[in-house]
């Protein structure tokens, strides 16, 4: 009669038993994707991205009404007054032997999305013979919260935001040792543009291709966890 209650017992320690190991197994999982200090993936990308997830902007100069008062301007004078009253921007890009290829794609961006509106090609101020001309855009009040303000002096600028680096792959890592009394690996990876603003179309192609490759960080464990060198 105690024949099948025993099997029935033993029937249920198994699966107690089997449910445990399991629960131990994931436990034990899932402790080890957790821990910053662990080698993988995970934190490898975190402590990378940390390094090199500087968010990207490119900057435009204000124009300053007066800078409209020689060269081409005096005709243009009555037409300034209005961004006064409409919140409107003058922006400019200065015509060098040497252009800033990443400026030039923020305008071409920024002008085939109508947020740039063209308004006057090699504009001199009339400050003196080593001026070099300038190219004006209309930025417009509706579209000016796409842009930060900053100063340098008496400078303003519109500063875009673009993006930051991500690493997009961790490629392979060395077996973490010891150097110099701390813990290292060096870690393979690649990286590319993310968070990129819609209207940024070529701005980010050209931004993600010089991103591209792969490239080497060397990572050292902290009581914290990693971070780069």
């Amino acid at each position: 009669m105690d024949a099948p209650a025993t099997k029935l017992t033993c029937k249920v320690s198994h699966r107690l038993l089997s449910v445990v190991l399991m629960l131990l197994t994931v436990t034990s999982v899932m402790s080890g994707c957790s821990d910053p200090k662990a080698p993988n993936r995970k934190n490898f990308t975190d402590a990378i991205n940390r390094a090199i997830g500087d968010s990207i902007f490119v900057s435009l100069e204000e124009m300053p009404v007066s800078e409209f008062n020689g060269g081409h301007g005096g005709r243009r004078l009555a037409k300034l007054d209005q961004r006064f009253e409409t919140g409107d921007h003058y922006l400019k890009t200065r015509k060098m032997l040497f252009n800033d290829r990443k400026k030039e794609l923020l305008v071409s961006d920024l002008v085939e999305k109508g947020m740039l509106i063209p308004w006057m090609e090699g504009y001199y101020t009339g400050r003196g013979p080593f001026d070099a001309p300038v190219d004006v855009y209309l930025f417009k009040a509706a579209q000016v919260h796409h842009a930060q303000l900053a100063r340098a002096g008496t400078t303003v600028f519109y500063q875009f935001y673009c993006g930051k680096p991500g690493v997009s792959k961790i490629v392979s890592w060395t077996e973490p040792g010891s150097s110099t009394g701390v813990t290292i690996s060096s870690v393979t990876y690649q990286a590319r543009l993310t968070d990129a603003p819609e209207w940024a179309t070529s701005l980010r192609k050209y931004l993600d291709e010089s991103l591209g490759g792969e490239k080497e960080a060397m990572l050292v464990l902290t009581p914290e966890g990693w971070r780069t060198r």
